[in-house]
């Protein structure tokens, strides 16, 4: 494993790092804010456009837009099923949720506005439908040995992904790129820890996340090929952040009225 590849990797830890430190700082939804933006499968797609070339990038970021609406029904079963189940049923779950609808996906003949109506229907449904938990939720302390395994976790899901997506083509990177790695560690921590409270309030922060989550590989599904990669990421990562603070000040002008 060169230095190169060990520091790419080292993004995703890095990433559940500060979303772990947000928790402690500002609470469970911006926690599920940053979980759910690309910090992870944006990083991981540029490194394939410079390496495989922006057209498999494209390909990937298809199917990785299109396992939106697969990431929806992981956060949805997890939910439902910690209302009675513990962490681990629930992860466990949430994970053959995820699968059924990604694996459905790859039968279907994917365009760039029929994934991104998927992404956008699952989003919906989540924030339609993921309970909503009564009281205050404890205050997110994240000791260290609980931050120590978040990162270790995170590092080896990403080894999978990372190494796996250029042996088995784009649209088994692209959903592999979906899979909820973050959406992973930090709710089963935080139902075990904090309680459904909290989880709840993560779990809704997660969906604003995705927003720009869904607006970042939109943008890379259209742009990657018609531009260079640069202006295309760029492009991407601006679309990302307008689409979180977009979305997050409906919810806040919602919740006053």
């Amino acid at each position: 494993m060169t230095l190169a590849t060990l520091l790419r990797l080292a993004l995703v830890p890095a990433a559940v790092w500060i979303a772990s430190l947000a928790a402690r700082r500002w609470g469970h939804a911006i926690s599920g804010y940053l979980g759910g933006l690309p910090m992870i499968g944006g990083p991981i797609t540029l490194f394939l456009a410079l390496d495989l070339g922006p057209e498999f990038a494209a390909r990937s970021a298809l199917f990785t837009l299109a396992a939106i609406a697969a990431q929806a029904a992981h956060l949805l079963t997890f939910a439902f099923v910690a209302r009675r189940g513990s962490w681990l049923r629930s992860l466990l779950c949430g994970w053959t949720a995820f699968a059924i609808v990604a694996l459905a996906q790859t039968a279907l003949p994917l365009r760039p506005a029929l994934a991104l109506l998927m992404a956008v229907c699952g989003l919906y449904a989540a924030w339609r439908w993921l309970p909503r938990e009564e009281g205050e939720a404890e205050a997110a302390r994240v000791p260290p040995v609980e931050l120590r395994l978040r990162l270790i976790a995170a590092f080896a899901l990403a080894a999978l992904i990372a190494f796996s997506a250029p042996v088995f083509g784009p649209v088994v990177s692209g959903i592999l790129l979906s899979v909820p790695i973050t959406g992973s560690i930090i709710p089963p921590f935080t139902l075990a820890l904090y309680g459904r409270a909290a989880l709840a309030r993560l779990l809704r922060g997660f969906v604003v996340g995705l927003s720009g989550f869904t607006g970042f590989f939109t943008t890379l599904a259209f742009a990657l090929g018609p531009w260079e990669t640069t202006p295309a990421f760029a492009l991407a990562f601006a679309v990302a952040l307008a689409s979180v603070f977009s979305v997050d000040h409906i919810v806040r002008q919602r919740s006053r009225s």
